[in-house]
């Protein structure tokens, strides 16, 4: 979806946060390289939205219940998904049967290396795609990769996204 409609009153989510929520706030993000996984339980009405910069850290510990090891912090696209994934059991929602979309991971800024160095966008959709497909769901709708940044609007009460391409700025 694109955005359509003027948000006065929002939440904006900064690279490394995560939110759950039932409210009808909208959360604004804006993502390059970075991913955002949405969640949303229509049973419940309550979504869930994280802005991970990197794919996972080569550390990982047992932070969080029900989890295997994961990166320390919800900078990193593991930690973020399984935080939410706790979260949501917490609250008695069946994570398997949430809606997940994925957004982000664009490759915004130009390589400094011979071109055969993978992204770190490509890194991150990588690592969502990975978890989603270990945790058994599927994803209801994707925005991925290219060349542009998103701006993305989410309401955690209605599961909804809309999405705006950036203008890239010319060096």
């Amino acid at each position: 979806m694109y955005i359509k409609r003027k948000f006065e009153e929002h939440f904006f989510l900064n690279p490394g946060q995560l939110i759950v929520s039932s409210k009808d706030m909208p959360v604004m993000t804006i993502l390059g390289s970075c991913v955002a996984i949405t969640v949303y339980s229509p049973d419940k009405r309550t979504g869930a939205i994280f802005h991970a910069m990197l794919p996972e850290h080569r550390d990982k510990n047992k932070v969080i219940s029900n989890s295997p090891p994961v990166s320390p912090d919800p900078d990193y696209v593991d930690y973020a998904f399984y935080y939410v994934r706790e979260k949501f059991r917490q609250k008695g929602i069946n994570f398997k049967t949430a809606q997940f979309m994925l957004f982000g991971g664009g490759d915004v800024i130009q390589s400094l290396s011979s071109g055969r160095r993978v992204s770190v966008g490509f890194q991150n959709i990588s690592m969502a795609k990975k978890l989603i497909e270990q945790e058994g769901v599927s994803l209801h709708g994707e925005d991925v990769g290219g060349s542009k940044g998103r701006k993305l609007i989410f309401l955690p009460s209605e599961g909804k996204v809309y999405v705006e391409y950036l203008k890239n700025n010319p060096q």
